[in-house]
């Protein structure tokens, strides 16, 4: 009787160890990811980046770190409504985890802003995985008519930094000059050694950003570099500097002089009296064809075939823009 009794409470002894262990790893899975999107929160992709550290460390193998952000994601929730920016964001988290290996972390970091940890992952293979990646998730947001892009920066670490934070640092200032550089790209950097890892350099020419040790950037084979963390004067820093400027002087004056070339033929269109109806106004076929050749002429117009399909583009434009007018009508 009693070794029954013994028995008995082995079993039920281990009955609630088996419980404690599934409930543990159930409360730790809650506090490590996003609720919205399942994957993992910015507590859990800091928890896996050090232990992915400590590995990359013992066996020296590189390891690269992905900062995401989804362009014009604020418009989508003011005009489409939070439930869409929602299942925007689920989609996205979605197709990254699909489009990733199984031994790759996809996080939340927050808002529209996601974190991916490619373990393993060198200089060499990074470009190839963004590019598959970022192709993947601009069909999926076309598939939906969602209409986000994405800016994403990337840092290979050969010798991983001190703390996951520094990482997902330097991840997410290379993401940054992206959004500054005008969005929908990527920019890949690679960082040696830690002591090279505020000491960046960028490609006069295609504004890539890469680490300093480099001679040529590895994108164009460009040699004016424009030093981000200038130690020292040198000429070669100087005329990168130069040649920067004189790139965006020349993009600046190009769109403020179609923008006033634009204006004028508006404000010339709104004198004439047959043009104003109905409170719209209303532009000649002339005027049009000069706004065309002040902006210059998109691809997809230039690609289309015959009367119908040079139209397609236009008519397009125009039937998402008088649906966001009636949406936005409703709800005011």
């Amino acid at each position: 009787m009693l070794n029954w009794l013994n028995l008995a409470s082995f079993f039920v002894t281990l009955a609630a160890v088996v419980w404690a262990a599934t409930v543990h790893r159930w409360a730790k899975k809650l506090t490590r990811h996003d609720d919205l999107t399942g994957a993992l929160n910015r507590r859990g992709f800091i928890e896996v980046l050090g232990d992915e550290s400590k590995r990359s460390r013992r066996y020296f193998h590189p390891l690269t770190v992905v900062y995401v952000d989804v362009d014009d994601f604020k418009l989508v929730n003011d005009i489409d409504g939070h439930k869409t920016g929602n299942s925007v964001l689920r989609e996205v988290a979605r197709t990254m985890q699909s489009a990733l290996r199984e031994m790759d972390f996809v996080a939340r970091l927050g808002g529209d802003e996601f974190a991916l940890l490619l373990s393993e992952t060198g200089a060499e293979d990074v470009r190839v995985v963004l590019d598959k990646l970022r192709t993947a998730l601009i069909n999926e947001m076309n598939a939906h008519d969602w209409r986000v892009t994405f800016s994403i920066g990337a840092v290979t670490f050969n010798d991983p930094l001190a703390t996951a934070e520094e990482m997902i640092g330097k991840a997410d200032e290379l993401m940054y000059s992206v959004k500054l550089s005008g969005k929908n790209r990527f920019e890949h950097s690679v960082v040696d050694k830690p002591n090279q890892a505020d000491h960046f350099v960028r490609c006069s020419n295609c504004r890539t950003s890469f680490a300093a040790d480099s001679q040529a950037c590895p994108v164009c084979g460009g040699t004016t570099l424009l030093d981000l963390h200038p130690a020292e004067e040198h000429a070669q820093t100087q005329r990168g500097v130069q040649v920067y400027i004189t790139n965006l002087e020349r993009e600046l004056t190009g769109a403020v002089r179609s923008l006033e070339a634009i204006l004028d033929i508006l404000i010339e269109a709104e004198k004439l009296e047959h043009s104003r109806r109905d409170g719209i106004l209303h532009l000649r076929k002339e005027d049009v064809q000069k706004i065309t050749e002040a902006v210059g002429t998109p691809e997809a117009f230039a690609q289309s075939k015959g009367a119908e399909g040079a139209h397609a583009p236009l008519q397009l434009s125009k039937k998402k823009v008088s649906e966001r007018r009636a949406f936005a009508a409703t709800r005011s």
